[in-house]
């Protein structure tokens, strides 16, 4: 992710999903901004200073075109830009490409971080936060920057360069005496392209696992009441 504060960096996965979305199929889509733009917070990370929070962007073909989503980043490496890709749906753990794959341990506990964000109330099962919510810049930069520690980036928090308020929020989200490293978010994958950031993506389940599972409430139904702050 190496779009300075002049460009902006953030990710974000869909509001609307078609059953057909699996790993190894491809979408197409484009990035359009950060959330927030010159409003997003700042973060210290990699020796620069970063727009940290939602990236979104618009499906660009087939029955979602025109529908525009919010992500998280995953990849460092490569900058966002506006040109739009194909990108292939991947495991997290097969991302970054190009790249060395991160692998099964990194792959959970940047799961971790998002179903833990989700049962917080922050963003839903399917990554989209609430715009409307308090704080909604902060908590999508804190969101944002516990994904890019969680495979390895160099984040600095209590820099004078970070925003207090993501700061603040990205200690509430990573607490030790709260934050739960088994919790998951179902479907949860990466979109992967060359030339473009790596993104997380939610793909989801066949409709008969609906029935079971309500709607994919269970990892953040529960513990949202204990722990939204």
């Amino acid at each position: 992710m190496n779009m300075k504060i002049a460009t902006a960096i953030v990710c974000a996965a869909t509001s609307s999903f078609a059953f057909g979305d699996t790993v190894g199929d491809t979408v197409d889509v484009r990035y359009t901004g950060v959330a927030g733009g010159s409003d997003a917070a700042h973060l210290q990370v990699e020796g620069g200073t970063y727009y940290a929070g939602q990236m979104m962007h618009e499906y660009t073909s087939g029955d979602k075109a025109g529908q525009v989503f919010g992500t998280f980043c995953i990849d460092f490496a490569e900058a966002a830009n506006t040109s739009g890709a194909t990108y292939q749906i991947v495991d997290i753990a097969d991302a970054p490409m190009p790249g060395a794959p991160y692998g099964q341990a990194i792959a959970d506990r940047i799961n971790a971080v998002v179903a833990n964000a989700a049962a917080l109330g922050w963003i839903d099962n399917k990554l989209q936060g609430d715009v409307n919510q308090v704080d909604y810049l902060a908590k999508m930069g804190a969101i944002q920057a516990a994904v890019w520690e969680a495979f390895g980036s160099d984040i600095d928090v209590d820099d004078s360069r970070t925003y207090s308020s993501l700061a603040n929020y990205y200690y509430i989200l990573t607490d030790v005496q709260t934050f739960d490293s088994s919790l998951r978010l179902s479907g949860l994958r990466a979109i992967v392209a060359q030339g473009q950031q790596d993104m997380l993506y939610v793909v989801p389940l066949p409709p008969a696992a609906f029935a079971g599972l309500g709607m994919l409430g269970g990892i953040a139904g529960i513990r949202s009441a204990r722990r939204r702050k």
